[in-house]
């Protein structure tokens, strides 16, 4: 669950975070799905403004308009965090262009412990490939993804267990490049009449990059699950 701060002073402390940290956000027009990427320049909480760099690719500029709502998601010493502002007005220093926006009126910032759950619907077919500490590559479908681990199918005969230390050689995921880092199993159960095991693994060592991307990848995912609940 991700708790939403209203309270201005901690908001104003997140968002000072998240520029002193010089914290990579991925942002998005409102009602589009193309991610591209900024930082915080500036918190002026005289004004009620922030400051956004030029985003990145430049296609993201050339689109980008005053009246422009953009979503910003961010990861703050490993916890996720989104809010989103209205752009106010563009200027130009130093050749670089940078956006004026609304100081927002809530951020959400999700519990460490409590990572949302994104489900992977069997039609995406995405795969994780995995390599053992004596070699052996295992490859597997994705079940589910959050920032702190993922649910995977693999073979009966996969050698893994619980505990064990893999090396995530390739983690496809939605709308975003696939990732590497290493993982932990922390359990292993066999599926009911099928020649498959169901694990549960813990992610580790993912750096910066490939938490932007992971959670690019949850919120697609929980895009998708809620257009999907709401034609059913």
């Amino acid at each position: 669950m991700s708790e939403q701060v209203t309270d201005r002073q901690r908001l104003l402390g997140l968002l000072e975070a998240l520029r002193t940290e010089h914290a990579l956000l991925s942002a998005r027009r409102e009602g589009e799905e193309t991610w591209y990427n900024t930082t915080l320049l500036k918190v002026d909480s005289s004004s009620g403004a922030i400051y956004l760099d030029e985003l990145c690719p430049q296609e993201g500029h050339q689109r980008l308009q005053v009246g422009d709502i953009l979503h910003l998601v961010g990861v703050l010493q490993g916890v996720p965090t989104h809010f989103r502002t209205p752009i106010t007005d563009t200027g130009v220093q130093n050749g670089i262009a940078f956006y004026r926006a609304a100081l927002p009126d809530h951020l959400d910032y999700q519990q460490r412990r409590a990572f949302f759950r994104a489900y992977v619907s069997r039609g995406l077919n995405l795969t994780v490939h995995l390599r053992t500490e004596d070699d052996v590559a295992v490859s597997g479908r994705l079940l589910d993804i959050s920032l702190g681990g993922f649910g995977a199918l693999l073979p009966e005969n996969s050698t893994v267990h619980a505990l064990d230390v893999l090396v995530v050689e390739s983690l496809e995921l939605p709308g975003a490049e696939s990732i590497q880092c290493n993982t932990q199993i922390r359990y292993v159960q066999q599926e009911p009449a099928k020649k498959l095991i169901r694990v549960g693994a813990l992610l580790t060592e993912l750096h910066p990059p490939g938490e932007r991307m992971l959670l690019r990848a949850i919120m697609t995912l929980e895009r998708e699950q809620i257009r999907k609940q709401a034609r059913e």
